[in-house]
């Protein structure tokens, strides 16, 4: 009761200051601590880009699990945003430069577009800010920023670009500004070609002209031919994105799911549960018996519910709709269908990562529920989502550095 007391007038304030830069310090935490050093993969194609070549070099550490092997060449599987953003800062630092800024930039440009996005919901100042909050602290985007891992930096740095485009849509609609920020999503995660249905639906909503789709439509087509063009080089195929060059695919401990198919409906209820039922694991403090040890929890590697990084999205069960609910849900499911399909789950991860994909558009699923203003229940479940986290996501690799700060 002290704390619903205290969530009133300024202490709502004041709780959104203190767990901010509680975040922000410890995000500076994670990217100074653990795995810091551990990928350079993108930094290091960025280099190759500088010297006019697409393959990783052959002299260097690779990480196994995200390299294709092509005829004696190394390639990432990723499409080449990331790389290509780095490409000045190794030009000017060199091949040491951290290619975890790109989970940073990550956090920043979605933070704005959220708080943009909610404004154009009419909610207040304040409650943009702790829905801005949400979003990168309290979601799958905050692990995958702060964990120098590729995949996952590439991954991040998809939902900034489709909440760009989203926020360019609620606002002044340019559809050739939309398009430029979808296109750029898809250089940097091909899957995400997928969030034009969103837009699709909406045209067939009459909230569309066809003059402001086909605006979309062009820089989108041009960045899937480009995508196409880059895997010909690499692949001699338009289509093969590397993937299928894997150098572990059906290696241990994914290779009984690869007997099941590489893309299959079989997958789906091992997804679905990591994506909606798996909880994290007891720290156990002894080798026998059952006792637990502080902080109690840690991350499950197959992934965790999003109950648990983002207990926010409980309020999904009020489902309040608003316009653009059946825009969003199936945009949602468009996106769902390659990841929840795939062999892989995202081993190893800190809840499940693949929802990156389609995590804006269940935003906007989201938004009727809390209007027209945060509930103390919202802020609640924001901080307690936020708190957690902080503490556990790289509780994957044994470390906690909020306490070992501490």
């Amino acid at each position: 009761m002290n704390l619903l007391y205290y969530l009133k007038g300024r202490g709502k304030l004041y709780l959104f200051v203190f767990l901010f830069l509680l975040s922000v310090f410890t995000t500076y935490l994670y990217v100074t601590a653990g795995q810091k050093n551990w990928d350079k993969s993108l930094v290091l194609l960025s280099e190759q880009f500088l010297r006019h070549k697409i393959s990783l070099p052959i002299n260097q550490y690779l990480p196994i699990g995200d390299v294709a092997d092509y005829k004696y060449n190394f390639y990432l599987y990723f499409g080449p945003l990331s790389s290509i953003l780095l490409m000045p800062f190794v030009a000017l630092f060199g091949k040491e430069f951290p290619q975890y800024f790109i989970g940073i930039f990550s956090m920043v440009v979605s933070f704005i577009s959220v708080y943009f996005i909610s404004k154009k919901f009419k909610f207040s100042t304040q409650d943009c800010l702790w829905l801005s909050l949400f979003f990168v602290f309290s979601s799958v985007l905050f692990s995958s920023s702060v964990m120098n891992i590729s995949a996952f930096q590439v991954e991040a740095l998809g939902a900034p670009f489709v909440l760009l485009a989203l926020n360019e849509y609620f606002g002044r609609k340019r559809g050739f500004i939309v398009g430029i920020f979808l296109s750029i999503a898809v250089l940097a995660r091909f899957t995400l070609m997928l969030s034009l249905v969103f837009f699709i639906v909406e045209f067939f909503k009459k909230r569309l002209t066809s003059k402001q789709l086909i605006l979309i439509l062009i820089p989108f087509v041009v960045s899937i031919v480009l995508l196409g063009l880059y895997n010909q080089r690499r692949f001699h195929s338009f289509f093969e994105t590397g993937y299928s060059y894997n150098r572990i695919l059906g290696a241990f401990p994914l290779s009984e799911n690869l007997k099941h198919g590489t893309v299959s409906l079989s997958h789906v209820p091992a997804n679905l549960y990591s994506f909606l039922l798996m909880p994290p694991q007891p720290l156990l403090g002894q080798k026998y018996g059952f006792f637990l040890k502080f902080p109690y929890l840690t991350a499950n590697p197959w992934g965790m519910a999003i109950w648990y990084t983002s207990p926010l999205f409980l309020l999904l069960f009020r489902f309040k709709k608003n316009k653009y609910t059946l825009s969003a849900l199936m945009a949602c499911i468009a996106l769902s269908i390659p990841v929840i399909t795939y062999y892989s789950l995202g081993f190893i991860q800190f809840g499940y990562r693949y929802a990156l994909d389609f995590l804006p558009f269940l935003f906007l699923l989201l938004i009727p529920s809390l209007s027209p203003k945060l509930s103390k229940t919202a802020i609640i479940l924001i901080a307690i989502g936020v708190l957690f986290n902080l503490i556990y996501s790289d509780s994957l690799f044994g470390i906690y550095p909020l306490f070992n700060k501490f």
